[in-house]
């Protein structure tokens, strides 16, 4: 009879699944059977997946057998297969968009896809705008945060340059797992080396071409830190297409747009082509930020897909 162990997924690279059991990392094997059915995800399981294992004594390997039932997940449509999920991790506690206040640029309609997600799968939101050491007072004050702010979402103005900003977001994710996520360049890995100086992410440079940042962080990673809790490194993309996302709850994302709803003539208003419409209206008269509605009807009208220009 086969001994079955329960483990925590800790990383997946070129296929196969990490993991530690008895303070050792394994190797964890997934059966053909798994690899090959009619799939709905990229990979059977993701970071953060509690999966089931067995070791087999014939190959002398441990193999994978089952997934418990996630907590809850990030994750968008895959660009390159857009018929299934690319689970990004599961079971977490927060979930923490990085993005840079400069080289590269606010990606903002990718931090409110990233923020509809969490909302989705009722997973606490951080904002994280990194190289605050780049700009100005000025310039941060001038940000649209007002929306973010209304709805309780910790923000945190951080730099890895002059090592400022992260007390405080260190004491808030303390004991929790939080995924941190955002496009290249942006500092995830720095970031991380500052949470836990013991395990030194490799961090790149920002190309020239669109300011892009190069990939450093090569696959999704569960980071222990020593004063409690676990961080998600993820590589940094380009584009978040929403996964399984309704209208409505991109419409429920948007918090600011309530106190107008009642201006509008039709119960179902998309906001987009009625006439009679409070939303509107509001945004036209400068009661609702610019990037906020722009964003809103982009998301809308394109959900599953989001690519950024060259």
């Amino acid at each position: 009879m086969k001994e079955k162990k329960r483990v925590v997924v800790t990383e997946i690279h070129r296929g196969e699944i990490i993991s530690f059991l008895d303070n050792k990392r394994v190797k964890i094997k997934v059966p053909g059977s798994v690899l090959h059915k009619e799939k709905t995800e990229r990979s059977p399981v993701a970071v953060g997946d509690l999966i089931n294992i067995y070791f087999d004594s014939k190959s002398k390997s441990y193999i994978f057998e089952s997934r418990e039932e996630r907590r809850n997940q990030i994750s968008r449509r895959d660009p390159f297969l857009t018929h299934i999920s690319q689970v990004i991790a599961s079971n977490i506690d927060f979930l923490g968009v990085v993005t840079s206040l400069k080289n590269p640029d606010i990606q903002w309609e990718l931090i409110d896809r990233y923020l509809i997600t969490a909302d989705k799968y009722e997973i606490p939101p951080i904002i994280v705008f990194n190289k605050a050491d780049l700009v100005d007072n000025e310039f941060i004050e001038s940000l649209p945060l007002k929306p973010y702010r209304d709805m309780n979402i910790p923000i945190f103005f951080t730099s890895a340059t002059n090592k400022t900003g992260f007390d405080s977001l260190k004491e808030l994710i303390k004991n929790s797992i939080t995924l941190f996520s955002g496009t290249s360049g942006v500092g995830k890995s720095t970031i991380v080396n500052l949470m836990e100086p013991d395990l030194p992410q490799k961090v790149g440079d920002i190309s020239e071409k669109g300011a892009r940042g190069t990939h450093t962080t090569r696959s999704t990673r569960l980071i222990p830190l020593k004063n409690g809790g676990y961080i998600i490194d993820s590589p940094g993309i380009y584009g978040f297409g929403l996964d399984s996302i309704t209208d409505i709850d991109i419409k429920k994302h948007y918090e600011e747009f309530y106190p107008f709803l009642s201006g509008c003539k039709y119960p179902n208003c998309t906001h987009t082509h009625e006439n009679q419409c409070g939303v509107k209206e509001a945004y036209l008269n400068g009661k609702i930020e610019q990037i906020r509605f722009e964003n809103y009807i982009n998301i809308l009208t394109n959900p599953t897909k989001f690519i950024e220009e060259e």
